[in-house]
């Protein structure tokens, strides 16, 4: 149980170091056999469990690894490391090892042992099982040098491929549920909406309206009862990110659930997934479940009298609950169609309450900027539109996958630095953006 922040803090410590074992180091060198060698025998397999891997049958190289790590006898040296989506789609399965940092992808079960036997015993690479630049045909070891990642900047997606999915003591140990600490401990519900409004952040579903703003509207709306909620009803052709960060990081959103929450007034709140999403409900529920057992969800959070209970509502596909009212109306229990405005939400919104939705991306957002402070938040991005977007890459592009970069870069970046350009005998004729409402950018367009 989790009574203060020195609770907070152990935990910290007592993972920080399993944490930074994984973090690549700066002193990289061109002696690759020499950083993947482990002085005192331990390793850490990072191996992607997302949705996009386990259908490339990540679960069996899970399977295969266990089996090789008990023939060795060395279940005190390597820790499997499940996390949730990589984010390179296009290559899975996706595994990272670590010290190093070296990344083996588009492997079976099969080729388990030899990878295992060459990398952990005999420490040689196994470059047929590693990325080969699409142009050079070069190998590229490392995770972070491959271009794909390099040009990315993450701070939404910060833990992915990094952390367990499923330990929140390792979410805390890359400094999480401190930026909620820090709110309800050192700052009043006044001071938290300054914070986001002074950050500048918008909102990341389409409609980029500012967040404080959103919650300060709702903060001023008097009742008995408040209510927050996550709209994670992501339904247009193509997107995975909300789905992805679900996956990979659901303490993040919870976080940044139970900071608006605070701001607001709200003691409860739901995140509305839609059923498609198995893997993503089931890491949630998984998340929820700890958060109440350590005391992170429930009454008297850190001992400051702040309640607040979070519960989840599954979307049955209908496209149209992406709107926030029909959304409501769904968790009513009602037609998931939307309502007149005004009033609005923030005003008379889940049953008949003041209450706030954002969605999932804005929510992973909010603690980063309580634990760093706006200031920071705002060194990347645009002056009237700061921090990092997060992209689903999909199409004819060499590299599909998921996409953080600070919002201004452009179209062409993305697709061509990024993306790796066209795949090859294509040409590019233009990008959809924004789902089935978004426009189509040609290539005049892409600077």
């Amino acid at each position: 149980m989790i009574k203060s922040i020195k609770d907070l803090e152990k935990i910290k410590i007592d993972n920080k170091e399993k944490i930074d074992f994984r973090m690549l180091s700066t002193q990289v060198t061109d002696n690759i056999e020499a950083e993947m060698i482990s002085e005192n025998g331990r390793y850490d397999i990072a191996l992607c469990m997302g949705t996009s891997c386990q259908s490339s049958k990540s679960t069996e190289v899970a399977e295969a690894l266990d089996a090789v790590i008990k023939k060795y006898k060395l279940e005190n040296k390597i820790t499997i490391v499940r996390t949730g989506c990589n984010g390179f789609c296009a290559v899975g399965p996706i595994m990272v090892m670590y010290p190093g940092g070296i990344l083996y992808h588009g492997m079976d079960a099969e080729d388990v042992p030899e990878i295992f036997d060459e990398h952990i015993i005999n420490h040689r690479l196994v470059e047929r099982c590693m990325y080969h630049h699409p142009v050079s045909n070069a190998v590229i070891p490392r995770y972070m040098d491959l271009p794909f990642f390099a040009k990315q900047e993450l701070r939404v997606l910060r833990n992915k491929g990094i952390i367990d999915a499923d330990s929140i003591d390792e979410y805390i140990g890359r400094d999480g549920y401190f930026g909620f600490a820090k709110a309800v401990t050192e700052m009043s519900s006044e001071d938290v909406i300054e914070e986001v409004k002074q950050s500048g952040l918008r909102g990341r579903g389409g409609g980029g309206f500012l967040t404080g703003l959103k919650w300060s509207f709702c903060k001023n709306s008097k009742s008995d009862k408040k209510y927050i909620l996550c709209n994670a009803d992501e339904g247009d052709p193509g997107a995975f990110m909300d789905r992805s960060i679900l996956e990979s990081d659901p303490h993040s959103v919870i976080e940044g659930m139970l900071i608006g929450a605070f701001a607001i007034g709200a003691d409860e709140g739901y995140i509305y997934c839609r059923a498609e999403y198995p893997l993503a409900l089931t890491r949630l529920e998984t998340a929820i479940a700890k958060c109440e057992e350590y005391g992170l969800l429930g009454d008297n959070i850190l001992g400051t009298g702040f309640n607040f209970r979070l519960n989840i509502s599954r979307g049955s596909g209908a496209f149209v609950c992406g709107e926030e009212t029909a959304l409501m109306n769904s968790i009513e229990g009602k037609r998931g169609e939307p309502r007149p405005r005004p009033p609005f939400p923030a005003a008379k919104g889940l049953w008949g309450k003041p209450s706030v939705l954002n969605n999932v991306e804005t929510f992973a957002n909010i603690p980063i900027i309580l634990f760093n402070g706006y200031e920071w938040y705002r060194t990347t991005g645009t002056e009237n539109s700061p921090g990092t977007k997060i992209f689903a890459l999909t199409g004819n592009v060499r590299n599909v996958g998921l996409v953080e970069v600070p919002i201004g870069t452009s179209l062409g970046d993305l697709i061509y630095d990024i993306g790796g350009g066209m795949q090859e005998g294509k040409i590019y004729k233009s990008a959809q953006i924004g789902g089935p409402s978004g426009g189509c950018i040609p290539k005049s367009h892409l600077s």
